[in-house]
């Protein structure tokens, strides 16, 4: 079951109006991150060397970030809903609650 689908109803954002947003970033960064390939060809260009002096690397693979980034997805959409949960009992004044969800993500139960 995709995150979408458990936490947000479907939709690829919790606030569907700021998906249009969302989209825009993702393009940009993704743009950004073809540009860091294209720095070092560019002869003395101070960002060709990074700390220390040594090369960087010649680009960025976007699909590796995409499939470490789905596959870290789902346990860091689960935590924000745990954080979430936690926040909201306490609130409302339930406190052993919100320990209890404490108690399960440190064990690592609740992950």
């Amino acid at each position: 079951m995709t995150s979408e689908r458990r936490y947000l109803d479907g939709h690829a954002c919790l606030f569907p109006e700021l998906a249009a947003d969302w989209e825009t970033l993702l393009e940009r960064a993704e743009g950004l991150a073809s540009v860091v390939g294209l720095l070092p060809a560019i002869e003395g260009h101070p960002a060709a060397q990074g700390a220390k002096g040594r090369t960087r690397p010649s680009g960025i693979d976007l699909d590796a970030v995409r499939t470490a980034a789905r596959a870290k997805a789902p346990a860091g959409a689960a935590c924000l809903v745990a954080e979430a949960r936690c926040a909201t009992v306490d609130l409302a004044g339930d406190t052993k609650a919100a320990a209890s969800i404490v108690e399960r993500r440190l064990r690592g139960i609740d992950r």
